[in-house]
């Protein structure tokens, strides 16, 4: 249904699950199969400091108090650290910065995470499930942008000063759907006058699943489909054949 381009502007693909939340040692039965993929682990710990009452006075001082550490989150990341995924006690992310290849192959290591994490999260409530796609395109010159992309900051005459930053937000809710989908685009000028596009689109879906594999990725492929449909319908075919 929509083009395939040569050279895709893909710099992050992100996948991510919400749920029920869960204690966070339940995790702890995936991390040997995680760290086949992900050798890397970092652990995020929160505490919670008590002083019970103690008064704080100027200089250096010894305090008596109480701490309460606990996880928060835990991050496995690749030998080369850019594929990762995190984990909180209600959300599950695999985020990609890899040369984007197509999303077959994006699809397969999202498979390859949700295998690990089925018989520990089994039994949860699933409550939105996204994908999330940033593309930067970086381009010579920027005088209209209309000839580039279809929704646009416009002015009339030429601006003020020369253009060196902008960017708006817009939000689509689907009919007859639990979906929405968040778009952000942006343009930077860095010194040498060239522009850098970012096209940020994330697609949520809020509809209730258990978590099963083979629901949760035709739930992952109609994304894909609105995604498809807000990114080709954000480019111009000048932009395209900057892609091939």
């Amino acid at each position: 249904m929509y083009p395939s381009l040569n050279n895709p502007p893909v710099k992050l693909a992100l996948f991510q699950l919400k749920f029920s939340a869960v204690e966070m040692n339940v995790y702890d039965k995936t991390d040997t199969l995680l760290r086949h993929k992900f050798p890397i682990r970092k652990d995020n710990i929160e505490v919670g400091l008590n002083l019970d009452n103690t008064s704080i006075p100027l200089g250096k001082s010894r305090l008596n108090g109480t701490s309460d550490a606990k996880i928060k989150s835990y991050i496995y990341l690749t030998s080369d650290q850019k594929e990762r995924v995190e984990i909180l006690e209600d959300t599950l992310t695999y985020i990609s910065e890899l040369l984007y290849n197509g999303w077959d192959n994006f699809i397969k290591q999202v498979e390859s995470v949700l295998d690990v994490f089925s018989n520990v999260l089994g039994n949860v409530d699933i409550k939105r499930t996204s994908i999330r796609f940033i593309n930067r395109f970086l381009l010579d010159e920027f005088e209209k942008p209309e000839d580039y992309f279809t929704t646009v900051i416009s002015k009339n005459g030429e601006t003020l000063f020369p253009l060196r930053q902008y960017g708006f937000r817009l939000q689509y809710d689907i009919p007859q759907t639990n979906v929405y989908a968040i778009v952000n685009q942006s343009v930077e000028s860095d010194f040498s006058n060239k522009f850098a596009y970012l096209l940020d689109i994330d697609v949520l879906d809020r509809q209730s699943l258990f978590y099963d594999k083979e629901t949760i990725l035709s739930c992952i492929s109609n994304l894909r489909e609105i995604k498809n449909k807000i990114f080709f319908d954000s480019i111009t075919d000048k932009t395209k054949e900057l892609c091939n």
